[in-house]
């Protein structure tokens, strides 16, 4: 048996995600790297590889190049399944530069862990379109964890893209190394040119790079080069340098339209240095992202930056509203936007859990309960709730809000934060 790497933090468990239906199809057991090498290797259209328990250390990248295929465990847990690299710092990688890359539409991969690969644990290539990343959870990338590159220019690349349940972490922190685009060029989800992806539901945890790093606002969530439609909700922010960006460079719709909604991010006190703080903007920005919504997240940055969302570089007609955080929201050129029943005082005192990223609401946060209107592109909260018309708590979550059995609960998450309470 394959041992796993020591990490200096507990690793985040996997997230009890809700069981997914699969399409019935040509299935291939596997239960060895070689298996599972050939099977991959001999793929037909729509074929289904299905991985026992264990440890499996790569000898190559998994090239999956046939549409239809889905690689899961076959328990369903993702920690039942880890396919391991040689390791994000050793550049002696061999022949498993990626974990899993993809180069056909409707590709699936879930219900595993992928961990210590020199670049990237899931890579799309060439744009393919329909890719489906659900519950699985990567450790420990030398650059992007999921990476979907351009398809041949601005504003072409792989479109309707999902990643679900899922948990992106740094077991200690990002690579110290240049792996070839500086230090610190890491980030969770790298989208160019993408058209209705939709990120929700996941954990991202530890993307704080050192002072010294070339890149030091490496988002954790970063959809741009013309992407668009872009849907970011429910998902969990701890001590990433920046949580989420739409658009990035100075050009015409680097990123158009697109929700951004219902995040929790929040970052330990004294995390950065003061000229950190100094150099920040804010964990949300739109740079250059017109027609774009930022509706009821929570940022607590507890001062480590100067802003909780930034609007940059001609980001026209965008909506703000209903957000609870603890730094200014504003327009760096100081141009208008709508913003709207936001409050922009909070404090750690108002979330249950706050150093372990549990941004949900206490009762005694009384002057951020029923103070906000009913948004028609946010009717339900991080856990799923409903949020009642003439009752809206500002920021992620609901207070009091009914659950609605029907709908898929993000309240799994909230049990894998509190494993946090026995780290350390």
């Amino acid at each position: 048996m394959v041992s796993l790497p020591t990490s200096v933090h507990a690793v985040l468990p996997c997230i009890d995600a809700p069981k997914k239906a699969f399409a019935d199809q040509n299935t291939v057991v596997v239960d060895s790297v070689a298996n599972l090498q050939a099977a991959v290797a001999n793929l037909s259209n729509n074929t289904t590889v299905l991985i026992k328990p264990g440890n499996y250390l790569l000898t190559k990248t998994l090239y999956i190049t046939k549409p239809g295929t889905i690689i899961r465990s076959q328990t369903g847990r993702c920690d039942d399944v880890t396919l391991i690299g040689p390791g994000m710092e050793n550049a002696n990688y061999g022949e498993v530069a990626s974990g899993i890359w993809i180069n056909a539409n409707n590709v699936t991969v879930a219900n595993l862990t992928i961990r210590d690969v020199y670049f990237h644990p899931i890579e799309l290539n060439s744009g393919p379109d329909g890719v489906e990343i659900y519950n699985v959870r990567l450790l420990d990338a030398g650059e992007q964890f999921i990476k979907s590159s351009s398809a041949g220019g601005f504003g072409q690349g792989g479109d309707a893209g999902k990643v679900e349940y899922s948990i992106m972490e740094y077991t200690s922190q990002p690579p110290l190394t240049d792996h070839g685009g500086g230090t610190g060029y890491t980030n969770g989800v790298d989208v160019h040119g993408g058209d209705g992806w939709e990120i929700r539901n996941n954990i991202f945890k530890n993307f704080h790079t050192p002072d010294n790093a070339d890149h030091l606002w490496s988002p954790a969530i970063l959809m741009w080069n013309g992407s668009r439609n872009t849907l970011v909700e429910n998902n969990t922010f701890i001590n990433v340098d920046r949580a989420i960006s739409f658009g990035l460079y100075n050009r015409t719709n680097d990123h158009f339209g697109g929700v951004i909604r219902n995040n929790m991010i929040t970052i330990t006190p004294n995390l950065y240095s003061a000229n950190r703080t100094q150099q920040s903007d804010a964990p949300i920005i739109l740079w250059s992202s017109p027609n774009s919504k930022v509706l009821h997240n929570t940022v607590l940055t507890n001062g480590n930056t100067l802003k909780s969302v930034e609007l940059r570089f001609g980001s026209s007609n965008v909506e703000v509203a209903n957000n609870l955080v603890d730094k200014p929201i504003v327009y760096r050129e100081g141009l208008p936007f709508t913003s709207s029943n936001n409050a922009s005082n909070a404090t750690a005192s108002y979330f249950v859990n706050p150093s372990q990223g549990d941004l949900h609401i206490k009762a005694s946060a009384a002057n951020v309960i029923a103070k906000g209107p009913l948004l028609v592109d946010a009717m339900r909260d991080f856990d799923g709730q409903a949020r009642p018309a003439n009752s809206v708590t500002l920021g992620a979550d609901q207070f009091g809000g009914p659950a609605n059995p029907g709908v898929p609960s993000a309240t799994s998450i909230v049990a894998v934060l509190a494993f946090l309470l026995d780290e350390d």
